[in-house]
Formats: structure tokens, sequence, C-alpha cells
């Protein structure tokens, strides 16, 4: 995903993530889900996505990894402090995987949004969000 169509696309997240459940996740924490038909849309992309909450503290530093088989992985971060920064993946976690290493630089709730850089992709993914940094992968994506 081109960064200028993100920022566009950030434009409309808001509100066609509104609508999602409470879904929320902990540093140290892994859940499965899946991307469907039926997760909000990001218009500029066609891609659906979901959101996730993470209650954040000022100065740590988290590693978000969002591995996906079905799908090529992308992430962002919304949240407090990063309106200018707006943090991304697609590929650093390796083999068509996100992987996102942020310190958060204010205390509240950040969001994570799973979607993928292919249009209308769905399927299963593992989110997982862990203390510190871990290393961006050179196992390439062949998608």
């Amino acid at each position: 995903m081109e960064p200028w169509k993100l920022v566009a696309s950030l434009a409309l997240t808001a509100s066609a993530l509104a609508g999602q459940g409470k879904r929320t996740i902990a540093v140290g924490d892994t859940v499965r889900d899946s991307l469907t038909r039926h997760d909000a849309l990001l218009p500029a992309e066609s891609t659906y996505a979901k959101q996730w909450r993470l209650a954040g503290t000022a100065g740590k530093t988290v590693t978000i990894d969002v591995a996906a088989d079905a799908f090529d992985a992308y992430a962002f971060l919304l949240g407090p402090g990063l309106e200018t920064a707006k943090p991304q993946d697609d590929d650093s976690g390796g083999r068509c995987n996100a992987r996102l290493t942020v310190r958060l630089p204010q205390t509240g709730d950040y969001f994570i949004v799973v979607t993928s850089s292919e249009r209308f992709a769905t399927g299963a993914y593992t989110l997982s969000v862990v203390p510190g940094t871990k290393p961006h992968s050179l196992a390439p994506c062949n998608r």
C-alpha cells in the first residue's frame, strides 16, 4: 500500500471501523481472527479491515505482528501522539506478514488496524503484541 494512499484511507478509517465490536488486545497477547466480507471496507484500497484496541503506556516499545497465509497482511497503528507519524507496515514480518515496532508517545488507547495489501482479500490471521523490539525479517513476500 502506498503511504499516500494510506493517508487518504485514514480519513475514512475511523468512520468505517466505528461500527465494529469492542475488540481488545493487551501486550503479551495473541489472538486469532479472520478478515471477512462482513468487515469494514476501506474504500480507497478496497480492502477489508478490523480494529483492535490496545491500552498503551507512554515510552513503552511494542512489536505488533500480523501473520496470514490467505492474504498479504498489512497493519497500521492509530492513537495519541501518532497524528503525523502514522506507523504502518506491510512485509517486515517476512513472507507477506506485517511487523510494526513502535515506541508509544503517550499513555492512552491505541488502535491496531489489520488489513491486507490485496483488494478484497479475506481469511484467517494471527495478531500478537509483545513488549520490546523484534528484527525485521528478510524472508521475501512471493505474492
